[in-house]
């Protein structure tokens, strides 16, 4: 099938300067990825190998390492089977993205018309981990949906004729991730009136140009009946390695001054992910198949990292200078995963400077 982009596509950063951070580099609020779980979906049939939806969550980080709450908003669009555009991936809309937050949130009230975007539901960030979000209304406390993809009944490529490239290709559903600087309460009571999930959209819209912000976009394959491989699962990753030695989780690893080789640590059963992939060319035929390959992405809150993308079995390296640990404090190391498929995982260590 076709490779989707190696990393997804971070459309907007923290919108109070035009600087941009170097790419490896957290220095303000960041989003750096999103997983899909499953990462291929497919629509309900009797022969379907994969389920018709899929868990969604982000990897969110903060340069300063704080613990204040950032909460992500997911909006959903569903191409129609032939890949037909959507307003998820056109210029025009995407000029001003937090107005399809806005829609796609009002649409999800009840009795509202249906939209061609949809809410796909929100999460609250904090520290590195993701959970459920839930405000205060009017003294009532609301849980928003966790995020998720799911195709609507009747969805599928019944309608598209034998021999059409998408029957085997599939396609596309793109989900756009809104990361803001601010609570779930916050957002909500930033909009009063209306329901609990168009108040939210309507309060990420009225902040979105007071507060740091991300926009991103995650893209999830809709098996085509006719796809000639097992549904795709996400890599996995275990861990990080500094210079040979595993970085613990708690207490944090003491690093000084130097040049550490960065590698992911892999679980025993990493190989056994690696699945075969049959390569497909725009009408559908095969043309080749081998397994998957993996490529890691590197971040970190302090020093540099030498390259962004790395290879098995390559190393990176983190050059912490004798400025960066001078005060001591703390920093953080994160790697994600890809599959080029849409498979995604990431492990984050943080890490105790050493002076």
């Amino acid at each position: 099938m076709f490779r989707i982009p190696l990393a997804l596509a971070v459309l907007a950063l923290a919108a109070c300067s035009p600087d941009f951070d170097p790419a490896s580099r957290v220095e303000k609020l960041r989003l750096l990825a999103v997983r899909a779980d499953p990462p291929e979906i497919e629509p309900p049939s009797a022969t379907a190998a994969a389920p018709d939806r899929a868990a969604l969550t982000a990897l969110v980080l903060r340069g300063d390492l704080s613990a204040r709450p950032a909460t992500v908003l997911y909006v959903a669009c569903l191409p129609g089977p032939d890949s037909s555009p959507t307003p998820c991936t056109t210029l025009a809309t995407l000029r001003d993205p937090a107005a399809l937050a806005v829609e796609a949130t009002r649409a999800a009230c009840p009795g509202a018309a249906v939209a061609p975007v949809v809410f796909a539901g929100a999460e609250v960030c904090s520290a590195g981990a993701c959970g459920p979000a839930r405000a205060t209304l009017d003294g009532t406390v609301v849980d928003f949906p966790p995020p998720a993809l799911a195709l609507p009944p009747g969805y599928g490529f019944g309608g598209l004729p034998r021999g059409s490239p998408e029957r085997a290709l599939g396609t596309f559903a793109p989900v756009l991730a809104f990361a803001v600087d601010a609570a779930p309460d916050e957002l909500a009571g930033a909009a009063p009136g209306g329901c609990p999930a168009a108040r939210l959209g309507a309060g990420l819209a009225r902040l979105w140009g007071e507060r740091e912000h991300v926009l991103a976009e995650k893209r999830v394959h809709v098996r085509g009946p006719e796809a000639p491989d097992a549904p795709n699962r996400n890599p996995a990753v275990a861990g990080i390695a500094a210079s040979g030695a595993a970085l613990g989780e708690a207490p944090p690893s003491p690093l000084g001054a130097g040049r550490w080789a960065l590698r992911p640590l892999l679980p025993p059963d990493a190989g056994a992910l690696h699945d075969l992939e049959t390569t497909l060319d725009a009408s559908g035929a095969p043309v080749g198949r081998a397994p998957e390959e993996w490529v890691y992405s590197w971040f970190s809150t302090a020093g540099e990292i030498d390259v962004l993308h790395t290879r098995e079995p390559e190393p990176d390296e983190w050059r912490l200078a004798a400025g960066d640990v001078a005060g001591g404090g703390r920093a953080l190391v994160a790697v994600v995963v890809r599959d080029l498929r849409g498979g995604t995982a990431w492990v984050t260590r943080e890490v105790a400077l050493r002076p």
